[in-house]
């Protein structure tokens, strides 16, 4: 897959637990920033902060979900593989997000991998935490149910997508997709210096690369984007969203 991934063994996190909620930059974001301060206690003296590095599995397809994690520095990607090594990129994960709450509650095996991009901390959820916030707060299982439901839609979208978009179109909604943080959130180290290559591209539209590299090639030349090196600046979102909705000739 052009590098070496590295065994799934979590490393010893560089934040205090008690004070990195308190001092994270991405709260707002966080999703259970909604937690009573008597939860939000229980809630830091039960989980469990982990450092990953990059290209590190946090969990991967067919392990039994013992709990849910939630992303609170870095970049994860959800990838499903086949036996002959084709990889499949289904989303991105940011700073504040769930990761792995589907099979978790669904009480059955990941259906798919999640991997850093780069170097990542992550808190950990055991089930006896996430049972006792649930008995705690009423608020938790809608939100837990909202998010599931946002991800199936989402999933039927990209269904749709692969049968009927043309790889212009997928890529336009790509670009348009990408969440771009306010400029003084730049600095912050969830948001950080990441971006994407043109082969993360071509693994989460299910297109080749070739595909991806002349297509980027052409909107820049439109003026619809900015090509720097890796960077990716949206300049025409009018455009794009229009291209995006735009289906495949029969």
């Amino acid at each position: 897959m052009g590098y070496k991934r590295t065994p799934t063994s979590p490393l010893s996190c560089p934040f205090q637990p008690a004070e990195h909620c308190r001092d994270c930059d991405c709260r707002k974001r966080c999703f259970f920033n909604f937690l009573s301060p008597e939860s939000m206690k229980h809630f830091r003296t039960q989980r469990q902060m982990r450092r990953y590095k990059t290209h590190q599995f946090i969990f991967q397809e067919g392990e039994t979900p013992q709990g849910i994690f939630i992303l609170c520095v870095g970049d994860v990607k959800i990838t499903k593989s086949d036996q002959r090594g084709r990889e499949l990129t289904l989303m991105y994960h940011s700073c504040g997000d769930l990761v792995g709450e589907a099979p978790f509650l669904g009480i059955q095996s990941y259906c798919a991998s999640a991997e850093t991009m780069r170097e990542s901390v992550v808190c950990f959820l055991p089930r006896e935490l996430v049972d006792y916030l649930a008995s705690h707060e009423p608020e938790l299982p809608k939100r837990l149910l909202r998010r599931v439901s946002r991800y199936m839609c989402q999933s039927m979208d990209r269904v749709f997508s692969f049968a009927f978009r043309s790889a212009e179109a997928r890529l336009a909604n790509f670009l348009i997709s990408l969440r771009t943080p306010p400029a003084p959130a730049a600095a912050l180290p969830c948001h950080g210096h990441f971006h994407y290559s043109r082969r993360d591209i071509a693994e989460n539209l299910g297109l080749s690369p070739e595909t991806v590299i002349r297509t980027l090639s052409s909107f820049q030349n439109r003026g619809l984007i900015r090509l720097t090196g890796k960077a990716i600046e949206v300049r025409n979102r009018t455009a794009l969203e229009n291209i995006s909705l735009e289906q495949s000739p029969q």
